[in-house]
């Protein structure tokens, strides 16, 4: 008898990635299997970002192209992740063919609700502290090489741009000793990289005494993770410990996404980032002065209410300061309950023409970070074929993209040794210079 199907369309960060895999293996788990056609799915569901209104809105244009399977093989079309938390019950009147709507913290409670589903409409919008706890072997991984390990959820900021607080809930912490537990089980599956996850994954604690440097040395030592990396940190509470963590030991990641959001001190205020724009370069300097070679990555937001062209020229200075290796920028959308959606934007083409400004300031910054890699022999780890198909590609481990030849064909999942012979303004091209994999003790450096 043949087993039904599911399909799960995903949109936003490495957190709904993993929510995703998550979700998969909870399927799975209850006897589907996934399958790549809308066509054959039984359930269909669609795990949604709404950090901004563009991702949102994709969501119920998604939703009205997959109304008609509900008249044939379909049987659940759901809503899960921020905007079910969002919308919650309005998704219902939007798009009353919906069957499910949960929230990104109510995972663990997908079989009944599929259950319900099947009869009437299935609503589930707790924030339910078991979700820090999903069980790590039910997860189905769909990522090549690395394993994402959630280590705490939720947000206790309150940035006046963020909805996050409002669709993933305040901040709850998962135990040392059961992240331990999913790393082991994450080696013992093949994965040697491990990346922790969370919202303020710095802001990580277990009870009154351990922080996110135990963390990072409680993780980096166990057997078989030959590269650590975490994300999201914010500023404000990255411990200058974790950097020398960084700088010790080997297979902690030389690479830290930094978000920075604005270079003005006035509109940091008035976002509500706890720090200004001479802490934060300072942050940055003593950063390096700890891992001369680290890689950084930064968020930020262009046309905040009250940016002013002076305000937007201190974030390029800050660009420039800080040199990173690449920047994730995004103009300002207004979300529904925060703070700063009360105010005046900034005018739509102000906004487009700074946000061009913005990636022309920061290109020769990271293309001459990039060509320094030339003629240099780094280590990469495989994740497969490259975008053009004739190449393969993997990355560095302060991140870099490399893509390589090799005279084998290198094995996904392994360490080659690359030399770098030109750089493009994203990534790097090579050619592998060994097919064996590397010793159980290789660096975690470019």
């Amino acid at each position: 008898m043949a087993k039904p199907k599911f399909l799960i369309k995903t949109w936003g960060c490495q957190m709904n990635v993993l929510d995703s895999d998550k979700l998969a293996g909870t399927l799975m788990d209850l006897g589907y299997e996934p399958t790549p056609s809308e066509d054959e799915a039984e359930v269909i569901l669609l795990n949604t970002c709404s950090v901004r209104e563009g991702p949102e809105n994709k969501v119920f244009t998604e939703l009205g192209r997959l109304r008609p399977l509900k008249k044939n093989k379909l049987k659940v079309l759901g809503v899960v992740g921020c905007v079910a938390q969002q919308e919650k019950a309005a998704i219902f009147s939007r798009a009353p063919y919906v069957d499910l709507v949960m929230g990104p913290r109510s995972i663990m409670h997908l079989p009944e609700l599929l259950e319900q589903a099947r009869h009437q409409k299935a609503l589930e919008a707790e924030f339910r502290d078991d979700s820090v706890l999903y069980p790590g072997g039910k997860i189905s991984r769909s990522h090549p090489v690395k394993a994402f390990v959630t280590v705490m959820e939720g947000c206790s900021k309150k940035c006046a741009y963020c909805i996050v607080p409002f669709t993933r809930g305040r901040e709850i912490y998962r135990p040392l000793e059961s992240i331990l537990s999913e790393t082991r089980e994450a080696v013992d599956s093949g994965f040697t990289e491990i990346e922790l996850l969370g919202q303020n994954v710095n802001c990580w604690k277990d009870g009154a005494t351990k922080g996110f440097a135990d963390l990072l040395e409680a993780v980096s030592g166990v057997e078989g993770v030959k590269r650590l990396r975490f994300t999201t940190s914010h500023p404000r509470h990255f411990p200058l410990e974790a950097a020398l963590l960084m700088a010790e030991r080997p297979n902690i990641c030389h690479y830290l996404h930094l978000p920075l959001q604005s270079g003005s001190t006035k509109i940091l205020k008035a976002m509500r980032r706890q720090y200004d724009k001479e802490w934060y370069l300072d942050l940055v300097r003593q950063i390096r002065s700890r891992v001369p070679d680290i890689a950084l990555s930064t968020d930020v937001i262009v046309g905040f209410p009250g940016e002013t062209e002076e305000d937007f020229l201190e974030t390029l200075e800050v660009v420039r300061e800080a040199e990173y290796d690449a920047i994730f920028s995004f103009r300002y959308s207004p979300r529904p309950g925060t703070p700063a959606a009360k105010a005046e934007p900034v005018a739509g083409e102000v906004a487009r023409e700074r946000h061009q400004r913005l990636l022309d300031a920061q290109l020769p910054i990271q293309t001459r970070r990039l060509k320094a890699f030339a003629g240099r022999t780094i280590e990469v780890l495989v994740e497969g074929r490259s975008k053009r198909g004739t190449e393969w590609m993997g990355r560095s481990g302060d991140n870099k993209v490399v893509n390589f030849t090799s005279t084998g064909q290198p094995s996904v999942n392994t360490y080659l040794q690359v030399t770098v012979e030109r750089a493009g303004a994203n990534s790097l091209f090579g050619k592998a210079v060994t097919a064996k994999n590397e010793a159980p003790g290789a660096k975690c450096k470019a």
